[in-house]
């Protein structure tokens, strides 16, 4: 009878020492696609794909209306690990942007907000859907890197290359000029060193057809 009653025991610590191991992961979902586990680094192309998920759970109807690296190195060959995509629903007359991080593979939406601007900027944003972005980041990394991202580079070997893609409605809302009047979506993509007070070059790359805009140095 003893013998039987340590083997239960054991038997119960063996089940508990199973569940544990088991829920260890829990409550961090990894998200993943099709194919498997999401790429470490990716596209603006791809971010928004694997980001779209978490912002159709959110509202149904839903747009892109900016996306921009968040990664501390920049971005390689218009790749990054970290990324910020910014959702906007016409739908709620509160809260009706979503912002959608992804780090690394995994994607984490936060809490929906407000968008900038107000009323006037939910009217920005309801009345300018912006179309499908025709050009992806590395596209518009290689045109900038030509329009003069590369001799950047040679004078600052230390600087990084960041991207930031606007749609026509976030410059509208934010009572921001465009570079240029009449495109639907803006790349910038921005060459900089870490140190505070150094210059900043700003490429601007066409959205849609890949064209080079213009480029502007920031002190």
């Amino acid at each position: 009878m003893r013998n039987r009653i340590i083997g239960l025991a054991i038997l119960a610590l063996l089940a508990g020492t199973f569940v544990f191991l088991a829920c260890a992961g829990c409550g961090k979902e990894k998200v993943t696609d099709e194919n498997g586990d999401l790429p470490e680094i990716c596209t603006v192309y791809q971010v928004i794909d694997f980001t779209a998920k978490a912002a159709n759970k959110w509202e149904e109807k839903n747009w892109v209306f900016q996306a921009r690296d968040g990664d501390l190195d920049g971005v390689t060959e218009g790749k990054a690990k970290v990324w910020e995509a910014y959702y906007f629903s016409p739908r709620p007359e509160e809260d009706n942007q979503m912002l959608v991080i992804y780090n690394r593979g995994n994607v984490w939406p936060n809490t929906p907000g407000s968008v900038k601007g107000g009323e006037d900027g939910r009217e920005a944003y309801r009345k300018e859907e912006p179309p499908a972005i025709r050009v992806d980041s590395p596209e518009a990394v290689y045109v900038a890197n030509k329009n003069g991202g590369s001799e950047y580079l040679k004078e600052h070997p230390e600087a990084k290359v960041h991207l930031h893609l606007r749609c026509k409605a976030d410059y509208t809302a934010a009572g921001d000029e465009m570079p240029a009047p009449g495109y639907k979506w803006i790349y910038d993509v921005y060459y900089r060193e870490r140190e505070m007070g150094s210059q900043e070059l700003h490429v601007y790359v066409d959205g849609m057809s890949g064209d080079y805009i213009s480029k502007e140095i920031e002190e």
